[in-house]
């Protein structure tokens, strides 16, 4: 495999996709929420109540993460050589603490307090109509972020559910988890809206309300730890890695790879630094000319190493 096949492609085109992955689920979130919020004060039921704090902190999420995407855009400058890429980590860590507060702890204490305090379900079938839209509507967003991963597994040769665990674009990653528990919240909210009706108990209504919850805070830690990670500057996975080291062994005038680092700059850049050993008999010219080589040829095939520092050292 070469390393051009082995590497993440280059960060305009991921970024591209990952803005029209959060403007549809924002547009979708915006419209969900209103209607899920008309419908929890007519019929009282606290599982539709979670609901709307759930898809009130989504659209939230999807304006931070457009700021993310706008931000991380932004040219390398005297004071971020770089680059803004970790922008994108930050803001998309603030989204996920939103989720945890608004969407999650709030849930958890709605759902407590249903408990403690069951209410009359009225306005059955208007609930009933507006999770029907949120399904539909959540399922639309979800299958756009779908297309989105799909086609940056296949840039990167993994499966969908290795990028999700290694994906160095934090927005689509969130914006898929989202719809995904968009669609199980929206239909565990119909079923308890459901049983609500036919049993006359509101204990399914504040059950589904609490899981709704836990969903939401377990999803939004995951989040947190993934993005919290990325600031950190986490290391590019291993076997990039070696197919880069590898790739430098053959470059004409270096004789191997002593050592190797390379970390997320942010979605789709990467810094790369290696100390290399270099071919016998070579002046000073012959040096700076191997090393010039390898960082032309190998910026050349993977244009997302924003930078590639070698150093020589001895065998």
């Amino acid at each position: 495999m070469s390393v051009a096949a082995a590497s993440p492609p280059a960060p305009s085109a991921d970024r591209d996709e990952s803005l029209g992955s959060v403007l549809a689920a924002l547009a979708a979130n915006t419209t969900i929420a209103i209607a899920k919020g008309t419908a929890a004060v007519l019929t009282g039921s606290p599982a539709l109540l979670a609901e709307t704090l759930h898809t009130t902190a989504d659209a939230g999420n999807e304006v931070f993460l457009w700021i993310a995407v706008r931000r991380s855009r932004h040219a390398a400058d005297a004071t971020h050589p770089f680059g803004y890429g970790p922008e994108r980590y930050y803001w998309a860590l603030i989204a996920a603490i939103g989720m945890f507060l608004i969407g999650g702890a709030l849930s958890v204490w709605e759902g407590i307090r249903a408990l403690i305090d069951p209410r009359p379900l009225e306005d059955f079938w208007v609930g009933v109509a507006v999770l029907i839209v949120a399904l539909v509507l959540d399922g639309l967003s979800r299958v756009v972020a779908v297309r989105t991963l799909r086609r940056q597994a296949t840039a990167r040769h993994v499966t969908v559910r290795q990028l999700l665990r290694e994906s160095p674009d934090p927005t689509v990653v969130t914006v898929y988890l989202e719809d995904s528990i968009d669609v199980a919240g929206a239909a565990l909210a119909l079923v308890a809206l459901v049983l609500h009706r036919v049993t006359g108990s509101a204990l399914p209504d504040a059950l589904a309300t609490l899981v709704i919850g836990l969903m939401l805070g377990y999803v939004a830690l995951k989040l947190t730890g993934r993005n919290r990670r990325l600031l950190t500057n986490q290391a590019v996975p291993e076997r990039y890695v070696e197919a880069l080291r590898l790739r430098l062994a053959q470059v004409p005038g270096i004789a191997g790879v002593a050592s190797l680092q390379a970390v997320y700059l942010g979605p789709g850049e990467v810094l790369v630094t290696a100390d290399v050993t270099l071919e016998h008999c070579q002046n000073a010219e012959d040096v700076a000319n191997a090393l010039q080589r390898a960082r032309s040829e190998i910026g050349r095939e993977v244009p997302a190493i924003a930078r590639l520092q070698l150093t020589p050292v001895p065998d």
